[in-house]
């Protein structure tokens, strides 16, 4: 990820009644979050429902095919780095979202295994240039908010693309349900056409730029000046920095490894057991709603009580995957698949947090870059080995999960031991 010009260092008291100086426009990446993961979650699970329950695709083969678009963006952020260092945020988020629809529509009109998996990697390149500026944008916001701005910025950037992938999940079940598969991908393609139209409201590159500039020029005024030393010692936004930027990465590789595992079984749960496929949808659908609230909840917890809540989360999701292995019921899997979304939502909320932090008290990019990477990498990996595991033994994917997950405990322990009660 990266932008044209660093974001400033300084933190106001005052920042929020400024808005001739402050006056960054946030509904549109809100918007643009919405309708992304809204239209996303109904074409990925109605298009990896049909390629398996109608083209009779293997495990193996599906879990490449949809992994394809997580294994290119651990490139994709590299490469929207470079894109945005030329173009700037606004033009580059431009592209990606005009990109997105034409290869929706080429993913609906042929379906050999290759051409697929070529044009899902261009896709993942296209959304490594889309979220990693999403978050460059909510730490240039940070770097010249109030803590109350800043933390209304970030809840309402979770709860937006929340909203679209609940959403979505939702209407999907129906479409799906009325129809087929199909037309649910029809109806996702048409929507996806809203991604360009809302990335034309962005801020200009001219725009931000001279707000960092006039914010620098304000800040010659001594009496400002003063407010602005204690704001920073007194009251910084960036109290996550607290925590180790690994511990960050390490539990955002359990957060994408633990929802993959857990989104990729259940389709394949569901066709061993002769269940219609659009049960898929409600059972992600109810996952979503947890995270949702497990991110919300998250974000309203102290430092020392976020470590907690990793730590509570990540037992939870070893106890789930071994309740899974033991019991072997549908009806238990699908209810343990769809109560996960809390727990996966309080270990993201602590990843995301802490990222932005960092971002934003460093004045870099490189922390939500190296974020996305990881995430490509969680979430572009786990779907492939569990796609030739679970063509042995769908449950050995969850003894995959369970062997992954003790073996980050002892290090997340060690890496956390100095965060304190005191901090709080």
């Amino acid at each position: 990820m990266g932008i044209t010009a660093d974001t400033p260092s300084y933190h106001s008291g005052e920042v929020d009644k400024c808005n001739n100086i402050f006056s960054y426009r946030v509904w549109p990446i809100f918007m643009l979050s919405f309708c992304r993961l809204f239209f996303l979650s109904i074409f990925e699970r109605a298009f990896q429902n049909y390629i398996y329950f109608y083209q009779d695709v293997s495990e193996g083969m599906l879990g490449i095919i949809s992994s394809a678009p997580a294994i290119a963006y651990i490139f994709g952020p590299i490469l929207g780095h470079l894109i945005t260092k030329k173009l700037g945020i606004r033009n580059s988020i431009i592209i990606s979202a005009f990109g997105t629809p034409i290869l929706v529509g080429a993913q609906m009109i042929y379906f050999e295994p290759v051409y697929l998996i070529f044009i899902r990697v261009l896709s993942g390149l296209l959304i490594g240039i889309f979220w990693p500026n999403c978050y460059n944008l909510l730490s240039r916001w940070q770097s010249v908010s109030s803590d109350a701005k800043s933390n209304k910025n970030f809840r309402q950037f979770n709860f937006s693309w929340n909203l679209g992938f609940i959403s979505g999940l939702l209407v999907g079940y129906f479409w799906a349900f009325a129809l087929d598969e199909y037309f649910a991908m029809i109806f996702a393609f048409v929507i996806s056409f809203s991604l360009p139209l809302f990335s034309l409201f962005l801020k200009k590159e001219s725009e931000l730029n001279h707000m960092d500039i006039d914010f620098e020029n304000k800040n010659d005024d001594p009496k400002r000046n003063s407010i602005i030393v204690h704001q920073n010692k007194q009251n910084s936004n960036n109290k996550m920095i607290a925590y180790p930027i690994l511990f960050s990465w390490i539990i955002l590789l359990i957060y994408a490894a633990s929802k993959s595992v857990f989104r990729f079984s259940i389709p394949v749960f569901l066709k061993t057991s002769g269940s219609p496929s659009y049960y898929s949808y409600l059972i992600q659908l109810a996952m979503q709603v947890g995270q949702l609230g497990g991110l919300t909840w998250s974000n309203s917890m102290k430092i020392y009580s976020r470590k907690i809540s990793v730590y509570v989360s990540l037992i939870m999701i070893l106890f789930s995957s071994i309740t899974i292995v033991l019991v072997q019921d549908i009806l238990y899997i699908s209810i343990i698949s769809a109560s996960i979304g809390l727990f996966i939502g309080l270990i993201q909320g602590t990843s995301l947090k802490i990222m932005i932090d960092y971002g934003a008290a460093e004045n870099t990019k490189k922390y939500s870059t190296t974020n996305e990477v990881l995430k490509g990498i969680g979430f572009g990996l786990t779907p492939i080995a569990a796609g030739f595991i679970a063509e042995i033994n769908i449950y050995g994917v969850f003894i995959f999960l369970i062997v992954l997950g003790i073996s980050v405990l002892i290090p997340l322990l060690y890496l956390s031991r100095n965060i304190k009660i005191k901090i709080l």
